[in-house]
């Protein structure tokens, strides 16, 4: 079965993939992984190659292996592989866990570290030792072992944690039954995927099914309804998770000597300390909250005589205000976005930019049937795999997300081939109409496209730099730097064409629609500074066994900081995923656009698929992953030193 665990591992056959293949792949790779530790605790060799180059191959194939498996958590629509697959990621970060409270092996890389062979080394080779081992001591070793015991079973503990958070929202299953009356409003498109047999309407959780319902439709009454179902997505299962998973993680800061988890966590980003990042989040809420003060007073004055808004009025009363007031109508945008036309077209711009190649594959394993696979190509060479996963179904991941599966990687043979997968969940086709996307949604796929690109087209020598293995804070900047391609006419006209007269989009519509593209920016970017400010404040101020829970925090904190108010009988945070994997994190969103931004100012000026800027990119900024430190890549790139205008200017400032 030698041969089946590479094959897993290199180009795995997601049709043979069962509960029992995940079980075995499971064993297998842990055994595989405690040989290659032997191997590398076992010799006296002191060379960068024995031990550094073989502790990165070791997690590397450990990742890659998690990496398929946590894919098939969240999208595989087998029961049986969908339960096995969230038991053994399970299994997985808990020996993850265990390899980064090893001692022996934290005592073989220091002892490496002091070697007359590392004392020479330099660049990401040095990086990646003085990172390695400092990760080591900020995973304990400077506790007692009885003291180290304890902080890894507070490891599982989250590990297990996190992973309930996160199924409870995706099989959290609601909808509201509708009759004909009341899908008043709807596009005739979006009736025709929700219309049952029996007449009536299933409106879902799902994206596609919510967000127009929000927008469109006229009863008010509903809409409140499935607005306060869908802000309870894994309410009241994650009321108890999150408080856990909170109080856990401050424990665990405490006992590595740090007060806070967010202090713990920030100290290895951009942003170094919380207070850098408090200040960021209140100097940003006085710059925006003037633009989100004229932003509401324009969404009131088209409701007749409203004194204030609720949550599920606003995108209601936004596409009147976008229809009546800038005359833009979205139904009409979306005509020209057909999903396949829009990868079509981004293939077009990385083929312009990058010199990229993206070639389809037929009769390709995948998980499920919606899935198309494309190989990545540059001067004929293959470079890469990305597959698409784009619709919703049951127990789906129901956001849009990259996930990374293989990482690259020099190896013997060559460079490991980098794979990841685009999940998403965008309206399917039906035989009416093909898969029509809002110009927002056209905006997802350039941000995570972006995020696919960092990590196909990284040439780092390090799985541990690949991709996006950078510092969370910058993780965001080439997803947000890449939105920005699907604001330009002369981009744009190159795939955005009507899906029957196959006209091109005018140039009157896109310029209502830059007219309007800054409609609601301020009350977008305060309600971004909310649940960054609420992540932060969890994680640095908050006592979960003294204070008020997270839900009244979280209401208290969007009194303050937004125009609309909390929703009784609503838990957000129940449903809010980015408190798992973004911990101390989310605020990281703004923090790099604000450097996305300032990047795309050099594109603007230079030329929006110049090469040479391409190429510059390319090799400052997505080849290094994070090879090389990451503000030195953004100077790099820039030439200079980074300045905040062009985000301001983006929000309409």
């Amino acid at each position: 079965m030698d041969s089946y665990f590479e094959f897993f591992y290199s180009s795995p056959n997601f049709e043979e993939i069962d509960a029992k293949s995940i079980r075995y792949i499971t064993n297998k790779i842990i055994r595989k992984s405690d040989a290659a530790l032997a191997v590398i605790l076992g010799g006296d060799t002191q060379t960068f190659e024995m031990k550094m180059e073989k502790w990165d191959e070791l997690t590397h194939k450990l990742s890659s292996i998690s990496g398929i498996i946590f894919l098939l958590a969240h999208t595989s629509a087998d029961e049986q592989v969908y339960k096995q697959a969230n038991q053994s990621i399970q299994v997985l970060q808990r020996y993850g866990n265990s390899l980064s409270l090893n001692e022996e092996l934290y005592k073989a890389i220091k002892k490496y570290s002091q070697s007359d062979d590392a004392r020479w080394l330099k660049g990401y080779k040095k990086k990646f030792i003085k990172e390695t081992i400092r990760e080591f001591e900020r995973n304990g070793f400077a506790l007692i072992q009885q003291e180290r015991d304890t902080l890894r079973s507070m490891k599982d503990q989250l590990s297990d944690l996190s992973n309930e958070f996160s199924r409870n929202i995706a099989e959290h299953q609601d909808q509201i039954i509708i009759s004909e009356e009341d899908i008043e409003g709807l596009p005739q498109d979006y009736k025709n995927r929700h219309k049952m047999e029996d007449g009536t309407y299933k409106i879902t959780l799902d994206s596609p099914s919510y967000r127009p319902f929000m927008r469109y439709a006229k009863n008010e009454k509903l809409r409140k309804k499935l607005y306060v179902k869908y802000l309870n997505r894994g309410n009241p299962k994650n009321k108890n998770v999150l408080i856990k998973t909170i109080a856990l993680r401050k424990q665990m800061a405490n006992l590595l000597g740090y007060k806070t988890y967010a202090q713990y966590v920030i100290e290895e980003r951009m942003a170094k300390t919380p207070k850098t990042v408090w200040d960021f989040e209140k100097e940003l809420t006085q710059k925006v909250k003037p633009k989100a003060e004229k932003d509401y007073k324009e969404l009131l004055s088209i409701t007749e005589g409203k004194k204030e808004l609720k949550g599920w009025e606003t995108g209601y009363y936004n596409n009147i205000l976008l229809e009546k007031k800038y005359n833009l109508n979205a139904e009409e945008v979306k005509q020209y976005f057909e999903l396949n036309n829009v990868f079509k077209g981004i293939f077009k711009i990385c083929n312009k930019l990058f010199g990229l190649d993206f070639v389809k594959m037929y009769h390709h394993s995948v998980w499920h049937e919606d899935v198309v696979v494309y190989e990545v190509r540059k001067k004929n060479t293959t470079i890469g795999k990305m597959y698409l996963d784009l619709y919703p179904r049951p127990n789906k991941y129901s956001h849009a997300a990259c996930f990374g599966l293989v990482s690259g990687r020099d190896t013997e043979g060559g460079y490991q081939m980098p794979h990841t997968a685009l999940v998403c969940n965008f309206p399917p086709s039906t035989l009416d109409s093909p898969s029509l996307l809002s110009h927002e949604q056209v905006t997802t796929v350039f941000h995570e496209f972006g995020h696919g690109l960092h990590q196909l087209l990284t040439q780092s020598s390090l799985a541990a730099f690949a991709g996006t293995n950078v510092a969370r804070d910058f993780v965001e900047v080439p997803s947000q730097l890449f939105e920005n391609w699907a604001w330009d006419y002369d981009i744009l006209k190159e795939f955005a064409h009507h899906h029957k007269t196959k006209n091109v989009l005018p140039k009157e519509l896109f310029d209502k629609m830059v007219a309007a593209r800054n409609v609601g920016s301020g009350l977008f970017t305060l309600q971004q500074i909310l649940y960054g400010t609420y992540d932060l404040t969890l994680h640095d101020k908050y006592n979960p066994l003294t204070d008020n829970s997270p839900n009244e925090l979280f209401n208290e904190l969007q009194r303050q900081i937004t125009l609309t108010l909390p929703v009784e009988g609503t838990d957000f945070p129940s449903g809010f995923g980015h408190l798992m994997g973004y911990a101390a994190g989310y605020y990281g969103y703004l923090w790099a656009k604000v450097y996305a931004e300032d990047m795309f100012s050099v594109f603007q000026k230079e030329g929006l698929l110049n090469p040479k800027v391409g190429k510059k990119y390319l090799n400052e900024v997505l080849s290094k992953g994070g090879s090389e430190d990451e503000m030195g890549q953004i100077q790099s790139f820039l030439g200079r030193n980074p300045k905040q205008e062009a985000f301001l200017k983006s929000l309409g400032l």
